[in-house]
């Protein structure tokens, strides 16, 4: 297939298949393993890295809100598809219609799905806050919640399905301390007259590095994208390979600089002055650069400039020496699934599958 756009995305769904394998023996084990299609999957494409999750052996997939979580089912329409940041506008009927799992963690949220959807028994995972303080219920508020669930389960409104929570991952002690905090919002669960069929907290960090956080399910996110959470290991130390590459073609030359066709507009997140460099051919260039639409790399040392037509790569071939998403992140001062997931929807994407056919 010859492009003839300035710029695209490579997304390779052999590797997305292989990391999600890596993370079901090495992260999951026993456990569950739940994989992240949030934000278009980091930028990467939803409905297709989904199918992909699946073929690879997930057993569930997660998305943040409603009407993301149905756009998912229509690929998806059996795994279990969980979704969680909801408002009071969040649409309970259409995801009870769309059989979503709801993550729940205010009476003001049970109320709202017992109205929209009554008698649906939906699928909902309670969430207690054990510390990061990321829309679970506190715990002075659990009893109160899981006592309304309750009602509401024996009425058949809802079946509670799971209690989970997420970690801070800031310390070995708090996340044990976190975990200490889940086993008793369980106790009090069962106590009151619930019965749910997973418990989970652990996301990717966790995983690795505490294995009794994994519990029966591991909820893995960036790391099956082949970009690192961490900040001392990279993915490849993980066993992982980036998915995405990203590339760009040069649209003129000039002197000692070259111009390629994509810029911030496209979502590319510019480096701070001086950090940033790209390979071409095996040589080092430095981005000088990076406007709306087009960037600029200079060469030093006499080195010739790539030809205009060539491709060159912003990121995620590094056995081609190019950078890493992680790279990037480091130049921009943010973090690595930024750079994935803020490319824009404009930059076509090429999905490849394992014969390297484009599609």
């Amino acid at each position: 297939m010859e492009l003839k756009e300035a710029h695209w995305a490579d997304i390779s769904l052999s590797a997305f298949r292989d990391n999600v394998r890596r993370a079901k023996t090495s992260l999951a084990a026993d456990a569950q393993l739940m994989i992240a299609v949030k934000s278009d999957a980091y930028g990467h494409g939803g409905p297709r890295l989904a199918l992909a999750a699946l073929e690879a052996g997930a057993d569930a997939l997660a998305v943040l809100d409603i009407d993301y979580g149905v756009a998912i089912r229509e690929v998806a329409p059996d795994v279990p598809l969980l979704c969680w940041l909801h408002s009071p506008s969040s649409d309970f009927g259409r995801a009870a219609t769309a059989s979503l799992d709801l993550g729940i963690s205010a009476n003001w949220q049970l109320e709202l799905l017992r109205d929209q959807a009554p008698k649906s028994a939906t699928r909902v995972h309670l969430k207690i806050d054990t510390g990061l303080h990321r829309n679970g219920a506190l715990p002075e508020q659990w009893r109160d919640l899981v006592h309304v669930a309750h009602e509401l389960e024996a009425e058949g409104h809802i079946r509670v399905v799971g209690i989970w929570s997420h970690l801070a991952d800031t310390s070995v002690e708090e996340d044990l301390a976190s975990l200490t905090k889940l086993h008793y919002a369980v106790s009090i669960a069962i106590d009151a007259g619930l019965r749910p069929e997973v418990v989970h907290l652990a996301a990717s960090a966790a995983a690795a590095d505490l294995p009794e956080t994994r519990l029966d399910m591991v909820r893995v996110g960036i790391i099956a994208y082949g970009v690192s959470p961490f900040d001392d290991r990279s993915a490849k130390d993980l066993g992982f390979q980036p998915v995405m590459s990203v590339h760009a073609r040069v649209i003129s030359r000039d002197g000692h600089s070259a111009t390629l066709g994509m810029g911030y507009g496209d979502g590319l997140l510019p480096p701070r002055s001086g950090e940033g460099w790209l390979v071409h051919q095996g040589i080092r260039y430095s981005i000088s650069a990076v406007e709306a639409d087009h960037l600029v790399i200079t060469s030093s040392d006499g080195q010739p400039l790539p030809e205009v037509g060539d491709e060159v790569t912003l990121w995620g071939k590094p056995d081609a020496g190019s950078p890493l998403a992680e790279d990037w992140a480091a130049w921009a001062g943010t973090i690595g699934d930024e750079i994935v997931a803020s490319l824009g929807a404009q930059v076509p994407r090429r999905f490849i599958d394992e014969t390297g056919d484009a599609r």
